[in-house]
């Protein structure tokens, strides 16, 4: 057989055999966070859902984005994730509006017959779409409590306690105890609220002592006696089964002993903290405060300002048992006259303000818009 005859054959098989047929649909995700592209459908059709200029109403006829799982009436009648689809000349593309979750499932039905002007024809198509979770990291611990001194007013209103990364949430107040030094514990020392109080990140969860047992004269303190006594010992404790979210238990058990002292019922004075004005340079601003403060307010509650009320950028730094602060600009200082502005809801550990004293009082009005007011400490740098 010549070389000539059998390209003629060739090409001839070639006619006959039936046209190549389109790659199935798939989903690939692309960006950091992911946006999901639905690939592999046909050029007609993807050019008739770009003639059809699809609404984002129009869109949730013929394209659906769910939590994968369940029966197919489950699947039905569960709420789209929030997102926005479109349609390029390559995909048709779902945007969700939060980052997917690593570790769920999803499913991407798409139904280009439903899609109103298209005049598409065909049945939907439904995709898993699923990203795997990152390697689990180093077992989560607790990283601190504050306040962290170890000697306490019988007064105080709060605990803060920071995890090194994310643990499990609810039923979070059967995993704490408050134990005296006489062994005996102390029955319920916490509001057990529904929505318990973890920062946005998940790091911390605030835990609020009774306010009914914390104020003399109450109902609840005099029923079943305070929480914290003058001059007794107290361990505070996390139980050692708290799990973090991979299952797995904290890596070590968390105690901290400390000693109650007697109330502080004084208001937060700024007047009375010790201000140590910087020279010109980047040395930090120093202030020795009178007694411990609220950890968490004092980085949102005090800053610094310059003298035409502009905001100064930089660090602010609490230590000392929450008794020292310092805050490093992020430009050297220019020499002038500067403020130190402290909002007027800063709280010591006991609830204590600024000018006001802690005190409950379950019938006065909550205002309508919260007034804030500042209290300013002028300082000058040379």
């Amino acid at each position: 057989m010549t070389a000539l005859r059998a390209s003629v054959i060739a090409l001839s098989l070639l006619a006959l055999a039936p046209p190549a047929r389109a790659a199935d649909p798939q989903v690939k995700l692309v960006g950091n966070p992911p946006v999901v592209h639905v690939v592999g459908l046909d050029d007609a059709t993807l050019a008739a859902l770009v003639k059809a200029k699809l609404s984002a109403a129009e869109w949730a006829k013929a394209a659906r984005f769910v939590v994968d799982g369940g029966t197919p009436a489950e699947l039905a009648a569960r709420p789209s994730v929030a997102g926005e689809w479109s349609v390029t000349a390559s995909a048709v593309v779902f945007e969700p509006q939060f980052p997917l979750a690593p570790g769920v499932k999803y499913r991407a039905v798409l139904d280009p017959a439903a899609a109103p002007r298209a005049n598409l024809t065909g049945k939907p198509v439904a995709l898993a779409v699923f990203i795997p979770k990152p390697p689990p990291g180093p077992r989560v611990q607790v990283t601190g409590v504050y306040p962290t001194g170890n000697r306490l007013p019988e007064n105080t209103l709060r605990l803060y306690v920071y995890f090194s990364g994310p643990v499990a949430r609810g039923d979070v107040y059967s995993r704490v105890k408050l134990t005296r030094d006489d062994g005996k514990v102390v029955d319920h020392p916490f509001v057990e609220l529904v929505e318990e109080l973890w920062s946005e990140d998940g790091a911390r969860l605030t835990l609020i002592f009774d306010p009914g047992r914390v104020k003399r004269g109450l109902a609840p303190r005099e029923e079943h006696g305070p929480i914290l006594e003058d001059g007794r010992g107290y361990t505070f404790e996390l139980t050692a089964d708290w799990k973090d979210t991979e299952g797995r238990p904290l890596l070590t058990n968390f105690r901290k002993t400390f000693t109650a002292t007697a109330p502080d019922d004084q208001p937060v004075s700024p007047d009375d903290w010790a201000l140590v004005a910087p020279r010109s340079g980047d040395a930090p601003l120093t202030l020795r405060l009178a007694k411990p403060h609220d950890h968490a307010l004092l980085a949102r509650m005090m800053w610094v300002a310059d003298a035409d009320g502009k905001r100064v950028d930089g660090t602010l730094t609490v230590g000392g048992g929450e008794r020292v602060v310092s805050f490093a600009p992020a430009k050297p200082w220019a020499r002038g006259n500067y403020k130190l502005m402290i909002d007027a809801r800063l709280e010591d550990v006991c609830g204590n303000r600024v000018g006001e004293p802690f005190e409950v009082d379950v019938f006065r009005p909550i205002p309508v818009k919260p007034v804030t007011k500042l209290v300013e400490r002028p300082f000058t740098v040379k």
